[in-house]
């Protein structure tokens, strides 16, 4: 079903790239967001990409969070589109992605 609806965050991320930081995830609602693209448009069952070069990668240890994000500065709301997948929205553009990740050796 062609929704448009975030469903959930996947992708390779290699951890020696990420940034250690002291991280609390913020208040968070559940809910859906809607993805709109001008180019090029959703294709049902396709993922988005992002550019890499612009996102800075921050991981804290002791509570397991990752936090991926554009803008540290911007203010932003935060939807739980699922399990421990959150997405930071600063007005109608996407800022961040808060996971809480599972790691195996």
């Amino acid at each position: 079903m062609d929704t448009g609806f975030a469903l959930y965050v996947w992708g390779y991320l290699p951890k020696e790239s990420w940034r250690r930081a002291d991280l609390k995830l913020p208040r968070s609602a559940s809910g859906r967001v809607k993805v709109e693209l001008d180019d090029p448009p959703l294709e049902e069952g396709i993922s988005v990409s992002i550019a890499r070069s612009d996102w800075e990668v921050l991981f804290d240890e002791s509570s397991g969070l990752v936090r991926v994000v554009r803008d540290r500065q911007l203010p932003e709301e935060l939807v739980e589109i699922a399990d421990d997948v959150h997405l930071g929205l600063s007005g109608t553009m996407l800022n961040s992605f808060w996971l809480s990740p599972e790691f195996f050796e």
